[in-house]
């Protein structure tokens, strides 16, 4: 399985040899799905987001659907700025072109800028994508759901864009976190975030919960990993919540 270099962030990567390969009993055949334009409400049978940018890198795997569905939530985390030493935000471009070359093998579904509101999706949302690490044995972390749905979001603490410094994505305008919302919702992901709405950079891992619930994880609530983004996340929109559950 692929390896990640760094705690704080999510796009400093190296990958291993036959990272998460087919194991017995995959099936290697997917249905291919046109995609829908922003005029579609999304619907189970979008397995492309509308609106998306598609950017297929083939390699698709299933889920264990045994497992309530789940969405992670990522940063990129490419740059290590400081509230001192701000650093410009990364293109958008940048990173697509990342997932769609050399890092391949630890790309997510969806990348989405906050910014523009602009989205790139690499897998249909009912293959596993690689945006976890995952050890041999145990739950294998990029697939325990009938959907593990995992979104990078372009950001990392205190970038700058058009001379503006952001320090938390919560701070960014989340342009378009309605639609990906929606979208992620109609695959059965309920609005609710089992370990907690990320509000900081602290783990809170459960393999248990994991197991167990479906929902909304941080890259800091996986288990077998060790990163501990994104940091915050945006409150869900047109929810309907779950009573006594974080949203």
């Amino acid at each position: 399985m692929h390896h990640r270099l760094v705690t704080e962030g999510c796009n400093r990567y190296q990958s291993s040899a036959n990272a998460d390969v087919w194991g017995p009993g995959d099936v290697k055949s997917f249905a291919a799905h046109l995609k829908p334009g922003y005029g579609r409400i999304a619907t189970m049978a979008d397995k492309w987001m509308p609106g998306a940018i598609k950017a297929d890198i083939g390699d698709h795997a299933p889920c264990d659907a045994q497992f309530p569905a789940k969405a992670i939530a990522h940063i990129t985390a490419d740059k290590e700025a400081t509230a001192a030493h701000p650093i410009d935000l990364v293109p958008f471009a940048n990173l697509k072109s990342f997932f769609t070359g050399s890092g391949k093998g630890v790309a997510p579904h969806i990348l989405w800028d906050p910014f523009t509101g602009a989205f790139a999706q690499f897998f249909p949302a009912d293959s596993r994508s690689k945006a976890v690490f995952d050890k041999p044995g145990g739950t294998r972390t990029n697939r325990a759901g009938k959907v593990v749905i995992q979104i990078e979001a372009l950001f990392f603490p205190h970038c700058r864009l058009d001379g503006k410094v952001y320090a938390k994505l919560t701070d960014t305008p989340c342009k378009g976190w309605d639609k990906l919302d929606a979208w992620i919702r109609s695959w059965g992901v309920p609005d609710t975030w089992p370990m907690g709405r990320p509000t900081d950079f602290t783990s809170h891992r459960s393999e248990s919960v994991w197991e167990t619930k479906g929902g909304w994880y941080a890259h800091a609530h996986v288990p077998e990993n060790d990163h501990v983004d994104p940091g915050s996340w945006p409150q869900f929109v047109n929810s309907h919540p779950v009573p006594g559950q974080d949203t």
